[in-house]
């Protein structure tokens, strides 16, 4: 990178930094021919998250590094959304407190480390171990089933290998999910803040990814797609194999210039082009490996950094359809003849889906 660069407002880490000379060169050796420079189709209207600058840049995979962060500070939740999700948290928290005063309730997952889409669920867990998971399940489903002026949409899913309950707080109109005695959230949290502290490129990865399969219906893990903790261990399974290389040639000073845009492109090819479902797993324990199954299938296999027997891949039943999508994007990313402006990330994340707004919330 060159001195002509400035740092996301929303990165600790040095090493992330935003382009805005369009005389810089692109890392990747394959050249993506643009057409006439003067003609920029894209109106920025309808790309809330790129700035004039990002469209100025020439070359297509510098233009999609500054795209992700500046995604990134546009999808992240402002301080007042925050607020309003932990107002919304607090009550719901003295109401199960009030059924069970016994039990522990805690928060987990993206609502905990703030790495949230907007209208995304939040994640708490009911910690009460004298009573089993059914047990408590069917106590506060009872209740909750009751209180329409507190609850709606109230989805008791009782048949998951972990029994959730899914609603929705009236007052915020917040999605919440909530699960009982399982403790692999809270374990989690800690994990997660430490890959950010190594892998400064992990949390722009990650925000982007998470919308790509929001938008296609493909993010929750009980609807056979790839849910927020899985798609983190396949971001960090990635970037620890591609770093790999790097250090393997004593190369590893380079890493540092590896850009945003790259990594995506990577990222996509790994798992829609490279990596083979049937043959191979990951294991995420002990610096992580990708080894060879002993029997092959076609299931996603993932193994738990925190338990070795649990496989957290197996519920993914989507992932070939999602692999294929991933397939797709990196072969249109690497073929398509960018014009001056266009928005890359568009190609990924579309602007325009109703499944999906894009206008924040409202500041009051």
């Amino acid at each position: 990178m060159n001195k002509n660069a400035h740092h996301s407002r929303h990165s600790n880490n040095k090493d992330v930094i935003m382009i805005n000379d369009e005389e810089d060169e692109p890392k990747i050796q394959k050249k993506i021919k643009n057409e006439d420079e003067d003609d920029c189709i894209i109106n920025e209207d309808i790309i809330p998250w790129m700035s004039k600058k990002t469209m100025m840049i020439r070359h297509p995979v510098l233009r999609l590094h500054n795209e992700i962060i500046e995604f990134f500070d546009y999808i992240s939740p402002s301080d007042q959304e925050h607020k309003r999700r932990i107002a919304a948290y607090m009550r719901v928290e003295k109401y199960l407190q009030d059924i069970i005063p016994e039990a522990q309730i805690e928060s987990f997952g993206s609502f905990k480390t703030r790495m949230y889409l907007p209208n995304a669920d939040i994640d708490m867990v009911m910690i009460e171990t004298s009573c089993t998971q059914k047990q408590l399940f069917k106590k506060v489903a009872a209740k909750m089933m009751k209180q329409t002026n507190k609850f709606e949409n109230v989805n008791l899913i009782a048949n998951a290998k972990v029994p959730i309950i899914k609603f929705i707080e009236v007052e915020s109109q917040y999605h919440f999910d909530l699960s009982f005695n399982q403790l692999d959230g809270l374990k989690q949290i800690e994990e997660l803040e430490k890959a950010f502290e190594i892998y400064p490129e992990l949390k722009f990865l990650l925000m982007t990814l998470k919308c790509i399969l929001r938008q296609r219906d493909l993010n929750e893990t009980y609807s056979g797609g790839v849910g927020s903790f899985l798609l983190f261990q396949m971001i960090l399974a990635f970037l620890r194999e591609y770093r790999k290389d790097f250090f393997k040639h004593n190369k590893q000073d380079q890493i540092k210039n590896v850009t945003l845009g790259e990594y995506m492109i990577k990222f996509l090819e790994f798992y829609g082009i490279k990596f083979d479902v049937s043959r191979k797993k990951i294991v995420m324990g002990k610096g992580g490996s990708i080894e060879n199954k002993s029997t092959q299938d076609e299931r996603f296999s993932l193994i738990s950094p925190q338990d070795p027997d649990h496989d957290v891949g197996h519920s993914s039943y989507k992932i070939k359809e999602i692999f294929k999508i991933f397939q797709n994007r990196h072969n249109f990313l690497t073929n398509y003849n960018f014009k001056s402006g266009e928005s890359v990330l568009r190609y990924l994340i579309n602007p325009t889906d109703q499944k999906f707004s894009f206008l924040k919330p409202v500041q009051f």
